[in-house]
């Protein structure tokens, strides 16, 4: 029974680290978006700020209503675009923080599995200790009966 029990424990075991193992690549992917999506974010940012710092350049020279009006509109379709980028960096990061709830919930199963195969092994082996010593002072009994006889 004990054998039976450390095999299903070893199975389960085996089980926990398959799971700890695809929690591990879920949560890398999902950094991974997470990372991507910010540098987008950032190139975005960086974009904007460049045309800014043009816009400045150009309206120091004087620049016609049209080409003002042309830069406004372009800047409106930048900021959602930035927007919309921010979306996806804050859903990207939601689910890193999803993935990584997910790889410590599966530490945690596989530590308690192991726990329990390490309680079971000493168990197993406290009694196989008991058995040794049991047969070991009945040898010694069988002994010290055959001297006097």
């Amino acid at each position: 029974m004990a054998t039976r029990s450390n095999n299903v424990l070893g199975m389960l075991q085996d089980i926990a680290s398959k799971e700890v193992d695809e929690a591990a690549v879920a949560l890398a992917k999902a950094m991974k978006l997470a990372n991507e999506a910010q540098a987008k974010q950032d190139m975005l940012n960086e974009y904007r700020l460049d045309y800014v710092r043009n816009l400045n350049k150009i309206l120091e020279a004087g620049m016609g209503a049209k080409a003002y009006q042309n830069f406004q509109n372009f800047f409106g379709k930048l900021d959602q675009a930035i927007a919309g980028q921010q979306e996806v960096v804050e859903l990207a990061n939601q689910q890193v923080k999803i993935q990584k709830q997910l790889w410590q919930e599966s530490q945690r199963k596989k530590l308690s599995y192991e726990v329990l195969t390490d309680r079971s092994e000493k168990r197993i082996l406290k009694v196989e200790q008991k058995k040794d010593q049991k047969q070991m002072d009945e040898f010694a009994m069988r002994i010290t009966r055959t001297k006097h006889h």
